[in-house]
């Protein structure tokens, strides 16, 4: 259908304004933001925890209204208000404003990466074949705007200052993601495996997969260890997102050089995310996501490690490569393991579970940043997550639905269920 083009433009286009209004650009406001406010690190991260506590607390609603109501409608009045949102976090002087502002971001689905609900359902209900190809390429929306807005954060801050940066953003992120949200339509009606060939018919493309209701997805091991697993990586990735700046800066490396190294980041993410779905759509993903997890664990270690420009690219070349991976990977596994009729109340009752771990991240990083002026015990405690992590979602088959009457084939492998 022709129009699935332009649903993965427009959804594209939402996954870099999320980069604008609510991603790891913000981790440029911090150094400046703390020097002239005095606002101690500890209440950055509390304010990045209460993002993610305001989505958790959301998220059942969100993926409830998108299932009932459509994408459109949803980030429609979503734009509005991250524009003024976002528009206000220029007058911020006290933490306490800053803790709110950026958890109303939180409250309407706006998490940055990682937390994008609106694309991965609309994806999963308009893509049943090449869905992984699908989730691939809206990924790219996030490398763009790392690779165009970084540069421009670190320029516009530093020319006219953090307040004007804020209110540039605010104005220009809200309408470009109102405009996307127009160009959304409701998925057509068809069969859930038309056009699906059979060399698809794996972990991820079951043949008759039982469309899994949020009551009944609970009810599984997998969805729990899922949940779980992604939460571990949750904390590490959105604690790198949010300090790494201030990090690299603790070691003696100058912004603009930052700047330019999370730009090679974007490019980087971008070049893997066409491979990836590709992967998805061949072998199981839960191999897949145990190998994307793995980069996670090099690039804290190159981070505990930086102290040069060159130490620096490296660092960020295996946070594009990890993070691009694990992304897709993430909005992938959902339908692939649950289906797509409810996909929106599934991964909405998941979120809240999966924030829980990733609230603690950022708050615990900027406090052991404060108490002894470094980053690095935070990350080395990550690392240990991290390995965790790979053990839970290395062991996460297919569930199957034999309390509900249903067969689930499973990709050749035996499914698992509570």
């Amino acid at each position: 259908m022709r129009y699935q083009y332009i649903i993965l433009f427009a959804l594209i286009l939402v996954s870099a304004m999320t980069v604008l209004l609510a991603g790891p650009i913000i981790s440029f406001f911090i150094p400046v933001m703390h020097a002239e406010l005095g606002i101690p690190l500890f209440y950055f991260g509390v304010a990045m925890s209460a993002r993610q506590l305001a989505f958790a607390f959301s998220s059942p609603l969100l993926g409830r209204g998108i299932d009932r109501f459509g994408a459109r409608p949803m980030l429609l009045v979503v734009s509005v208000i991250a524009g003024v949102t976002v528009f206000s976090l220029s007058s911020v002087e006290t933490h306490w404003q800053l803790i709110l502002m950026v958890g109303v971001l939180g409250l309407i689905g706006l998490q940055g990466a990682g937390g994008d609900l609106y694309g991965s359902v609309v994806v999963a209900k308009w893509f049943k074949a090449n869905r992984g190809r699908a989730m691939s390429i809206i990924f790219l929306g996030m490398p763009l705007g790392i690779f165009l807005f970084t540069p421009l954060t670190q320029y516009v801050i530093a020319e006219h200052g953090w307040r004007f940066a804020w209110q540039v953003f605010g104005i220009s992120g809200a309408c470009l993601l109102f405009l996307a949200a127009l160009l959304l339509r409701p998925a057509p009606i068809e069969p859930e495996h038309a056009n699906v060939s059979e060399s698809t018919v794996n972990e991820i493309h079951a043949i008759k997969p039982h469309q899994w209701t949020r009551s009944q997805a609970v009810r599984t091991a997998a969805f729990w260890k899922i949940s779980i697993s992604f939460g571990i990586l949750m904390f590490t990735i959105s604690t790198v997102a949010m300090f790494r700046v201030p990090h690299f800066i603790d070691q003696g490396i100058a912004s603009e050089w930052i700047a330019a190294a999370f730009s090679l980041e974007a490019v980087i993410s971008a070049m893997v995310a066409i491979p990836v779905g590709m992967l998805i759509d061949r072998y199981p993903i839960r191999y897949l996501t145990a190998i994307g997890y793995s980069f996670a664990i090099v690039m804290l270690l190159l981070t505990i490690h930086t102290n040069t420009r060159v130490e620096l690219f490296f660092a960020t070349a295996s946070f594009g490569l990890g993070a691009a991976s694990v992304i897709i990977l993430q909005n992938a596994i959902w339908p692939a393991y649950f289906g797509s009729e409810h996909i929106g109340s599934v991964r909405g009752l998941a979120m809240p579970i999966t924030l829980l771990f990733a609230i603690l991240g950022a708050p615990a990083a900027g406090w052991v940043r404060d108490s002894t002026g470094s980053f690095v015990p935070i990350w080395w405690v990550a690392m240990a997550a991290m390995t965790i992590s790979i053990l839970l979602i290395i062991t996460t088959r297919p569930p199957v639905s034999v309390d509900y009457g249903q067969d689930c084939e499973a990709s050749g492998e035996e499914p698992e269920h509570l």
